[in-house]
């Protein structure tokens, strides 16, 4: 399938069960719901922006976005929850949704888009292929909070909204 097939569009609620079956299986579709409503308020304020990624006519990816509400850092923008479903991988899917969260960064004010995630998982290796660039390290940043509570570094990505 053509990475042309892709349509971005924003998050509407009747997303929930798409988003839980092929991006957040680990979730319940009640905390699902919980995050769409939450996106689609940040979005009504000005602060946010929840993206899905459409393909036969099922959502197979996910990303959002929000403006950081400190004063001293209302240009930056933390891109969260960039998943995209398994089967759908390798399409340009995930380039496409941050692209689109560089376009709305920029509407909103941001000059900068932050990313996190675990070391040693595939993201490490996958942002930087998207134009994300690697500024640091935190050691044991990440903990879940089921099992037995593994932790791990967490790698944080940049990049420069204005920059293609």
């Amino acid at each position: 399938m053509a990475e042309s097939s892709v349509n971005i569009r924003r998050v509407e609620l009747g997303d929930a069960s798409d988003l839980q079956r092929k991006c957040y299986p680990m979730n319940t579709l009640e905390q699902i719901d919980e995050m769409v409503r939450h996106s689609l308020t940040q979005t009504a304020a000005g602060v946010g922006a929840h993206f899905v990624a459409e393909m036969d006519g099922s959502v197979v990816g996910t990303v959002c976005l929000e403006v950081q509400q400190h004063d001293l850092r209302r240009h930056r923008a933390t891109v969260m929850g960039l998943v995209v479903s398994e089967a759908y991988t390798r399409r340009g899917t995930a380039r496409r949704l941050i692209q689109v969260c560089r376009e709305e960064a920029a509407r909103l004010g941001c000059t900068i888009l932050e990313i996190s995630c675990r070391a040693g998982e595939p993201p490490e290796f996958i942002y930087p292929r998207l134009g994300f660039m690697e500024y640091g390290r935190l050691p044991r940043g990440l903990k879940e909070s089921w099992g037995d509570g593994r932790e791990f570094d967490e790698v944080l990505f940049y990049m420069l909204v204005d920059s293609q």
